[in-house]
């Protein structure tokens, strides 16, 4: 049997573009272990850490994750993109949020942390090896997801950020070797 709990979103996650409400709604049983197939709701894995709720911690293995991530974004860019070249703008924004919620999500489980969206400028500048000028560019991405430019600057910021995660990929397994 499905078991669903409500779960009050914690201050590290306020921001309105993700959580309009002050709760959400998750299936608790998907999440306490890590699977492919789970469906990804906006940072599910850090309401039920923030919350207190016994579940898989991703970001302790962060790395290994992240490819999954990547796959994911590819396959909404390209409805993103076939959207946008049929000017059906306005059904861009749920998965311009899901895009933007999985390059966040990749970012900071890279970096072996849960996401943390409350003063995010500062959280993502604290982070090393980012694509340039990231806190900015996440900024006007944020402030317009739906907007045709927001589109571009997330899919170009994937990009960025696949090239420095195979850059750390090859720096870990060469400290490894060295160990």
């Amino acid at each position: 049997m499905t078991q669903f709990i409500s779960l009050k979103v914690p201050a590290e996650l306020e921001h309105l573009l993700f959580f309009p409400e002050k709760e959400t709604i998750l299936e608790n049983e998907h999440y306490k272990r890590w699977s492919g197939s789970i469906p990804f709701e906006s940072f599910p894995y850090e309401l039920l850490y923030y919350n207190n709720v016994e579940s898989y911690a991703p970001w302790t293995k962060g790395a290994e994750h992240v490819k999954e991530l990547l796959d994911k974004w590819k396959e909404i860019d390209s409805e993103c993109s076939s959207l946008f070249s049929e000017r059906k703008v306005n059904q861009t924004s749920g998965l311009m949020k899901q895009g933007i919620s999985l390059f966040l999500t990749a970012v900071f489980w890279m970096h072996g942390r849960p996401v943390i969206l409350s003063s995010l400028q500062r959280q993502i500048e604290s982070l090393k090896d980012n694509p340039v000028n990231l806190a900015e560019r996440l900024s006007f991405i944020i402030a317009r997801p739906a907007f045709f430019h927001s589109y571009r600057q997330l899919s170009e910021l994937f990009q960025e950020f696949e090239k420095q995660y195979a850059k750390y990929l090859i720096k870990n397994k060469n400290s490894k070797k060295n160990v």
